[in-house]
């Protein structure tokens, strides 16, 4: 009994020293972000896509653990926006369907999308002290939790927009996209542009949706999971405040190759081309922090 006794209190014991060497925090800051990939490419071998950075915010909490006074590790659980802004410009095509007939044109696109990916994020990282200095490196998973799109399409040259009195050669239309719940062929609003192809009037949506040209369901265009390498440098400006500047490199494919729908072109029988590349995450992050 005695020896149960002294076992448990020697259990407490190590609970409470090893609590009171945890560091707890919380962090807050900016995501510079943009997603890198192979680019689709023209007729000449050019780049017919472009990815720009995006600004988004991060917030969390941390959780430190000193092995030495130098030295120690560090996790993190962190609500983290990234994304990037997109454009796609060049030879395109679309297929315009309606009830009795599906008409297949060429011409020229211009997509304009700002991409907003929400993440959970889990970094896991060794960190060492030189001074008011402290640099760490280690790794990342994430957990998608919502995944949007904004902006809007153009293309010209193949069709007839109407009404007949005014015709123009070039659809404008708008892109809002939530490419977790969005389905094939859906569309936002009861608003809608007549278009005429060859002798055919045909109506599409103003507003459509991430998968409004897909014929089937193909499964969300970015993955659920996210994972790679994470490293930075953190400032202290006194024992608990702290700036860091820090990278993060994706290893893991965000997009879903099943659903990653070509714009440049199609198979030669006239259906849906789907690439099969890598697109990763890239993040550059400038956070503000406080340790206990």
């Amino acid at each position: 009994m005695k020896l149960k006794c002294v076992f448990t209190l020697f259990l407490a014991f190590a609970s409470l020293t090893m609590q009171a060497q945890l560091r707890y925090g919380f962090k807050t800051g900016l995501n510079f972000a943009t997603i890198k990939g192979d680019s689709e490419l023209g007729p000449n071998g050019n780049s017919l896509e472009t990815w720009n950075n995006a600004t988004g915010f991060q917030i969390g909490i941390t959780l430190g653990y000193p092995i030495t006074d130098h030295f120690g590790v560090r996790g993190e659980l962190m609500y983290s926006k990234k994304g990037a802004k997109y454009i796609f410009d060049g030879p395109s095509y679309k297929f315009f369907r309606n009830s009795t007939t599906t008409k297949f044109t060429t011409g020229n696109a211009k997509y304009l999308i700002n991409i907003t990916n929400s993440y959970l994020d889990i970094p896991i990282m060794a960190y060492g002290r030189l001074g008011d200095f402290e640099f760490s490196g280690g790794v990342y998973g994430a957990l998608l939790l919502q995944s949007t799109g904004e902006g809007a399409l153009t293309y010209s040259n193949a069709i007839s927009v109407v009404p007949p009195n005014n015709p123009v050669a070039e659809l404008k239309v708008n892109l809002s996209h939530n490419y977790r719940r969005d389905d094939p062929g859906e569309g936002e609003g009861t608003e809608i542009v007549s278009v005429q192809v060859d002798a055919a009037k045909i109506d599409v949506a103003k507003t459509q949706g991430a998968y409004y040209d897909y014929t089937e369901d193909r499964g969300s265009l970015y993955n659920s999971f996210d994972y790679g390498l994470v490293g930075g440098v953190s400032y202290y400006l006194g024992k608990a405040l702290y700036l860091s500047a820090r990278v993060q490199y994706g290893l893991a494919d965000l997009t879903n190759n099943k659903a990653d729908l070509s714009k440049a072109s199609v198979n030669d029988d006239l259906t849906f081309k789907y690439r099969d590349d890598k697109d990763h995450n890239f993040v550059i992050q400038a956070s503000v922090g406080f340790s206990f």
